[in-house]
């Protein structure tokens, strides 16, 4: 959809009411930017009518929840669960052990709220379906791929040789007399291999032909050769190779003529075939030891170990224990392929892949026992389980985890939070940086974001990829020293490599990652770094609407009210007449533009002194830069950017914001007016306790939004 706004265009809330259309606050459902936005318009705000604006997905809102006024809060609900592309490649790497990431290419989630894992936006398309089922075949065939690597054929047709005596057929060669048909042949390893020669005899005297089969002149078997040209036969032998070229000879030894009755004995070979190394082993396969566990030839028989195979495999793979019922109907592909002709391993990959494919994998299914009631109800431990580590990790169980709600003791507090710190120690909680943080922090976005090469040289694909690993490293150190988030806009520190330290005008960071460094004058905390400042701008300008929108979406959680309509971007100057800033002013003094820029344009402006790609500047096209300006809401003013970042750490709106970021990745779902005051409460005691994330994280996967959920009622919500 494009959309033209003044100078600066927000997309109305998706799934709001039309009463509320000019409402702006944290409790109206507003799916907000996400991941490209510049490519895709994601930011919801273009500068001039040249961008388009797009709007996040529709989907059903939960603005209408009732709110029961006593009794235990209201936890909502969580749509089933798909899995997002992110989820997938990571369940299927814990799973199976593998490396491949067959998500990569799936179709792109659909995104909400700012984040691609809200359940009521993951889908099934029949599309996706079919790229779930080539999926599943790959992965369960190499996971089964036996370590055994099987041997390589040579096969060498006897009219393209050479031989002491005789000719070439169109389809042999004909021994006439005693004599070799020689085969040269390089062996790529030393080893054991089946040489086979296909021979047949022309009858003659009272005894059939006799083959001898030579390697460099040892003999290594000999043949009788009875069969006729109707119906050749295949003599065959191992024999023990060097890494070395060799000659294999077929041997003709028992020439019969008879001239009088005119019998002629010949031997007619079709060709010599060499397979091998035989029984060479490669590395281990760890997933194939992990799934067959069982040997099917032993006495209890291929059923047995066909359930106990499906039963542990389907246990982890569907975050919970099968029912009987379950396994006996998969152990049946078993069965099927037996049917077919086709042997315990082909059953089992069928079972394997069926196991891939069910809902109970492909979703996270939790399940309520009155499907139509609001009455909360506890998550079960296995729901749970998955919840935290889907959460956490954007993955499946692990062993422990798995293994703690076999036991029903995973609901208990201690026991859970004493999980989240276990879980936020491994290193699988970086899916944190990667997707919470990356949608967060449009991170994610860079990969997307090209600068005018005219402008911008020093904005190479190096530079670009430190400002991701600069931002992910940033928000990591946070998360995993457990810093207070009140520091996370206005830190002295960063973490910069070489070449972008020389960007940024410090001291050498000499080697190949990115490490810590202090920061001085301007550049401090989250808002200074190019990543940030990279994709709230044009490619070929700064963009005081998308920076300023950023900050009042991501950190403030209070997004703009929508534009008019029929209103005209900010045009182009060939020849600039002022400041950015200036022209931008000038277009506010339309009193239907006001109401969008008066909250969006001055925490823009704060960062004028950063170009497009987030280099220092003095100037603006040769004019002075003011960024100066009120904090909206507020009657507190700032200069620059570090001096709007120190505002921003103090306002009570900001940890609010942070602590609603977490708990919508968290759950999977948006904030509900029910879930205004556990919000407030959240973010009251967090702020109070430190504002550190482990503690929040910690916090909201105990609360009992995380850990209860209800059903609802025929139709939708009422």
């Amino acid at each position: 959809m494009i959309a033209l706004g003044c100078v600066g265009e927000v997309s109305p809330p998706v799934g709001a009411r039309a009463a509320d259309a000019g409402a702006v606050g944290p409790a109206l459902i507003r799916p907000t930017p996400a991941d490209v936005p510049m490519a895709e318009g994601s930011l919801i705000v273009a500068d001039d009518a040249s961008v388009p604006a797009v709007d996040d997905v529709p989907f059903a809102g939960h603005e209408d929840v009732p709110v029961t006024p006593a009794g235990p809060p209201d936890p909502g609900r969580v749509t089933l669960h798909r899995l997002n592309r992110a989820e997938y490649n990571n369940t299927v790497r814990d799973l199976l052990g593998t490396t491949r990431t067959p998500a990569d290419d799936f179709p792109a989630d659909d995104r909400g709220y700012g984040f691609d894992n809200i359940a009521d936006l993951l889908t099934l398309s029949p599309v996706q379906l079919e790229l779930y089922q080539g999926a599943a075949e790959t992965l369960v065939a190499e996971a089964l791929r036996s370590p055994v690597i099987p041997p390589a054929r040579v096969q060498l047709e006897a009219e393209t040789l050479t031989a002491t005596v005789g000719a070439a057929t169109a389809t042999a060669w004909t021994l006439w007399s005693n004599g070799d048909l020689r085969a040269p042949f390089t062996p790529t390893r030393a080893g054991r291999y089946h040489i086979t020669v296909r021979a047949w005899q022309g009858r003659g005297g009272p005894d059939d032909a006799r083959m001898s089969l030579l390697v460099d002149g040892a003999l290594a078997a000999s043949f009788t050769v009875p069969n006729v040209a109707a119906a050749p036969g295949e003599f065959g032998a191992d024999v023990t190779l060097a890494a070395a070229p060799v000659v294999i000879a077929a041997r003709f030894t028992n020439d019969f003529y008879d001239g009088p009755t005119r019998q002629d004995r010949n031997l007619y070979v079709d060709w010599v075939r060499i397979d091998g190394p035989i029984g060479l082993v490669g590395p281990p396969n760890v997933a194939r030891d992990r799934i067959l566990t069982c040997d099917p030839g032993a006495p209890a028989g291929e059923a047995a170990c066909a359930r106990a195979v499906i039963r542990a495999f389907g246990r982890r793979a569907w975050r919970r224990p099968l029912a009987d019922d379950e396994v006996v109907r998969l152990a049946a592909l078993v069965d099927v392929a037996h049917a077919q002709g086709e042997g315990f391993e082909e059953g089992l990959r069928l079972a394997l892949q069926a196991v891939l494919l069910s809902p109970h994998f492909l979703f996270r299914v939790e399940l309520d026992a009155a499907p139509t009631s609001l009455t909360p109800h506890t998550l079960t431990d296995h729901e749970l389980a998955a919840r935290l580590s889907y959460f956490l990790w954007s993955s499946m169980p692990d062993d422990a985890l798995a293994a703690l709600a076999d036991r029903g003791a995973l609901h208990e507090p201690a026991t859970l939070r004493a999980q989240v710190e276990r879980m936020l120690a491994d290193p699988k909680s970086r899916a944190l940086t990667d997707n919470f943080a990356g949608q967060w922090l449009y991170t994610r976005s860079l990969a997307d974001h090209d600068a005018d090469p005219t402008r911008f040289a020093a904005y190479t694909p190096a530079l670009r990829a430190a400002f991701r690993a600069e931002t992910e490293a940033y928000f990591d150190a946070f998360l995993r020293e457990d810093l207070s988030m009140d520091q996370f806009l206005t830190a002295p520190f960063s973490f910069v490599n070489d070449a972008l330290a020389r960007f940024y005008g410090l001291a050498a960071a000499p080697g190949a990652g990115v490490r810590r460094v202090a920061l001085t004058g301007e550049r401090a905390g989250l808002l200074t770094q190019g990543s940030v400042l990279t994709v709230t701008s044009h490619p070929d300008r700064t963009s005081p609407v998308r920076r300023g929108q950023w900050v009042l979406d991501q950190l403030l959680c209070e997004p703009p009210p929508p534009p008019p309509p029929d209103v005209m971007g900010l045009g182009s100057e060939a020849v600039p007449t002022g400041s950015l800033r200036r022209r931008f002013e000038q277009h506010r003094a339309d009193a239907r533009c006001a109401s969008c820029h008066s909250l969006m344009d001055p925490i823009g402006f704060a960062f004028e002194h950063f170009d497009a790609v987030g280099a220092w500047r003095a100037l603006d096209n040769g004019f002075a830069i003011d960024a100066t300006g009120t904090l909206p809401g507020t009657d507190a003013t700032f200069d620059g950017a570090a001096n709007l970042a120190a505002l921003l750490a103090r306002d009570p709106r900001y940890p609010r914001c942070v602590a609603r970021q977490w708990f919508t990745y968290a759950l999977g779902r948006g904030p509900e007016p029910a879930d205004d005051a556990g919000l407030d409460a959240l973010a009251r005691d967090w702020g109070a306790a430190g504002m550190r994330l482990r503690d929040l994280v910690a916090r909201i996967a105990t609360s009992y939004t995380f850990t209860h959920r209800r059903g609802e009622p025929a139709g939708g919500s009422p």
